[in-house]
């Protein structure tokens, strides 16, 4: 029917109208005429109206709508996972691109990178939270029998010497001076964080938002690029 799909999972389809369907009048008639088209009891019905879309990979796209409102969709986009310094990086690089202005991308990470190096974001940006999945013990016994790797959760919880249990939550970040450490050697949890004397890994921290940036290289303009990277 002249639309040009984006992206087509188990959600729905999204798609650009065909040129001339600018309104929501247009719109309107021109779904009328594709569900003439389609078996009975298949039904097209609109959902949402979104200024651009970004499709990075299946089911992991993100959307703007007509009043600024950001959605992102998929774990390779907005893993829980992710530190928050990467989330807000990736958030605002997306919201460039869907803006058009992926020229000012090389710029926000260079400003990234810089406030990494002066210590600008606040610990709890750069700490992981989990959550124990065993008992100490089990751990303990686990690696003793090397039956599972060393882990920075598990060995921040025995260190601090508390009866931490299943469950529980701890919250750290990573320590160093090089981006190749160790992270279960080279931890601390995040409430023994001293504004006046920071001890994050620097590195550490850059080299990961440099692996961020490196996978949307191919979305930014060439001549930026490189001077990122440098």
């Amino acid at each position: 029917k002249g639309a040009t799909p984006v992206e087509i999972d188990t959600d729905g389809i999204y798609f650009v109208p065909p040129e001339g369907v600018d309104t929501e009048k247009k719109e309107g008639a021109w779904i009328e005429r594709l569900n003439q088209s389609l078996p009975k009891g298949i039904e097209v019905s609109v959902d949402g109206r979104y200024q651009t879309m970004f499709s990075y990979k299946r089911k992991n796209y993100a959307l703007l709508d007509d009043k600024g409102k950001l959605i992102i969709k998929g774990s390779a986009l907005r893993s829980r996972g992710m530190e928050k310094y990467l989330r807000e990086f990736l958030s605002e690089l997306i919201r460039l691109l869907l803006e058009g202005r992926a020229g000012e991308i090389a710029g926000l990470f260079r400003k990234s990178m810089e406030k990494l190096e002066r210590h600008r974001f606040p610990i709890d940006w750069l700490a992981k939270t989990e959550a124990l999945g065993e008992s100490l013990e089990s751990y303990r016994e686990k690696v003793t029998a090397g039956k599972r790797n060393p882990s920075a959760l598990y060995e921040l919880a025995l260190a601090s010497g508390r009866s931490y249990r299943a469950g529980d939550q701890l919250s750290y970040y990573v320590t160093g001076e090089t981006k190749k450490v160790k992270v279960y050697e080279n931890s601390k949890l995040s409430s023994l964080y001293d504004p006046v004397s920071p001890d994050e890994n620097i590195p550490y921290y850059q080299d990961k938002l440099l692996a961020l940036f490196k996978k949307f290289r191919e979305f930014l303009p060439r001549e930026k690029t490189s001077s990122a990277d440098s």
